[in-house]
């Protein structure tokens, strides 16, 4: 017989500090039974990922503060607060920041990529963002995240163009 638990999960030390923003996972692969993550995201301008595809989960974007452009295959849509986005894994896509600034709710589905995000973040001591980068990530960080997405299914991306805190 299946057990139908659930899970409620007060309020822990669960924001870091991930690429200069500020991330909280809210829920976590442990969480859900590997289900999905759900992770609210307060990130800036400059810092986004190149673009890259994902083979192992869908991810949705939901916007609820900013202006953020996603180019998803050769397509471009603009996301303003209170949009939503789907990408289905598989197709590459990366995101521009418009604003200063946005806050996005992040779904993966299912979940595993939320431990890649931990796995490169670290504690938040505070909850605003924090300083930028002095520069780009050093040659140990580059292989870290290199190895890390070979690990879970990130593919595409051009290392050259990272810019991370």
């Amino acid at each position: 017989m299946k057990n139908n638990s659930y899970t409620v999960l007060p309020p822990g030390d669960r924001t870091r500090y991930y690429m200069s923003g500020l991330w909280t996972f809210l829920a976590m692969s442990k969480d859900t039974n590997g289900a999905f993550a759900l992770i609210d995201c307060k990130v800036r301008k400059g810092l986004e990922p190149p673009g890259h595809t994902h083979l192992n989960e869908d991810e949705g974007y939901y916007l609820s503060e900013g202006e953020v452009e996603f180019t998803v295959a050769d397509q471009v849509h603009l996301l303003k607060a209170g949009d939503y986005i789907h990408l289905p894994k598989n197709i590459p896509h990366q995101f521009k920041i418009k604003s200063d600034t946005a806050r996005f709710l992040l779904h993966l589905s299912p979940a595993g990529l939320d431990e890649f995000f931990w796995l490169l973040s670290r504690p938040a001591d505070t909850t605003e963002l924090p300083p930028l980068p002095a520069g780009p990530p050093a040659a140990e960080i580059i292989e870290k995240i290199k190895a890390l997405q070979k690990q879970y299914g990130i593919v595409g991306m051009d290392h050259s163009q990272m810019k991370t805190g």
